[in-house]
């Protein structure tokens, strides 16, 4: 079916094994990959019952059928899993670079159980899943822990032109229930704990590589339809305030519509939105427009500190 794999890849932790499993183009059909072939999976592998932080609870991670075109907006992947935080249904969703590299190793999605032993990151390519130690990683920030993997491939896999890394930190190692799973530094799967479950399987990170390319059906029609978006966003509104202002813009929009999460959801409003909205985050923070990979709307803000004890101190809102 074009878009896709028809293949998810099926890790064990516990064992250190992986297999591959067929998709068949009438659940690709049904479900469109992403949540809906993520959603799928967790129905038909994960025990009734079973309690979020057991090793049989599938920690899975997918994409879908626009991932890994030139389509704006395709750079996000998806993780799902149950919830520590509520023991529902989880799904969480992030940004950056690592979907685009996800989408190279030849699999729809990736699917782990099980729990190592002692901690371990997950090396997945082509050819399948490989473990390594991270003992040396285990307590480390995620931004460190990132940056030591990454050297580690620069200098072990030539033939990898780079790849992407999701890690968690120390609050995921001691399954916090409201853990992220982080990669490019700034881009978090931060809903429902799932950083909770990565770390009760004892993986500290998972890294991705592979030279696979889906076969679309008409590349011609859809090399109009991305120029034709990116010619029409230029003068959009929606567009031009999100460059401006980032997603900050939504506390005083979400705030007067009463559907604020504050207290998460005990409350729809905020009586100090003006210490927490885009123009206090502007007047605070030198703040530079920041955008994912294959995304013209640019929201994120790589903002530095102006004054105060955290003053140079540099991150992306």
């Amino acid at each position: 079916m074009f878009g896709f794999y028809n293949r998810v890849l099926s890790v064990d932790v516990t064992l250190r094994t992986f297999d591959r499993l067929p998709i068949s183009d009438d659940v690709l059909g049904k479900t469109l990959g992403g949540k809906g072939l993520a959603t799928n999976l967790l129905l038909n592998h994960n025990p009734p019952g079973v309690d979020p932080l057991h090793p049989d609870n599938r920690l899975i991670f997918a994409t879908g059928p626009a991932t890994g075109t030139g389509i704006w907006g395709s750079c996000r992947h998806g993780v799902f899993t149950k919830s520590p935080q509520t023991g529902f249904f989880s799904e969480s969703y992030s940004g950056g670079t690592a979907a685009e590299y996800i989408s190279r190793i030849g699999y729809d999605a990736f699917m782990i159980n099980g729990a190592a032993d002692e901690p371990i990151w997950i090396e997945i390519c082509e050819e399948g899943a490989l473990f390594h130690s991270a003992s040396h990683l285990w307590g480390l920030e995620t931004y460190e822990a990132e940056d030591q993997i990454r050297a580690w491939f620069k200098e072990n896999r030539s033939e990898a032109d780079n790849c992407g890394v999701v890690c968690i930190g120390p609050a995921g190692e001691n399954r916090v229930s409201f853990a992220v799973i982080e990669n490019d530094y700034w881009r978090s799967a931060g809903r429902t704990g799932v950083g909770a479950v990565m770390g009760s399987k004892k993986i500290k990170a998972i890294a991705f590589w592979g030279n696979r390319r889906k076969e679309l059906s008409d590349p011609e029609s859809l090399k109009r339809f991305m120029k034709d978006l990116a010619k029409g966003a230029k003068e959009d509104a929606g567009v031009k305030a999100y460059k401006s202002m980032g997603t900050p813009m939504m506390v005083d929009i979400l705030n007067q519509a009463g559907t604020l999460p504050t207290r998460y959801w005990h409350k729809g409003q905020a009586d100090h939105k003006e210490k927490i909205n885009a123009p206090a985050l502007h007047e605070r923070l030198e703040v530079i427009p920041h955008a994912c990979l294959k995304c013209f709307i640019a929201c994120g803000r790589m903002s530095t500190v102006k004054d105060g004890r955290h003053k140079g101190l540099r991150i992306e809102d």
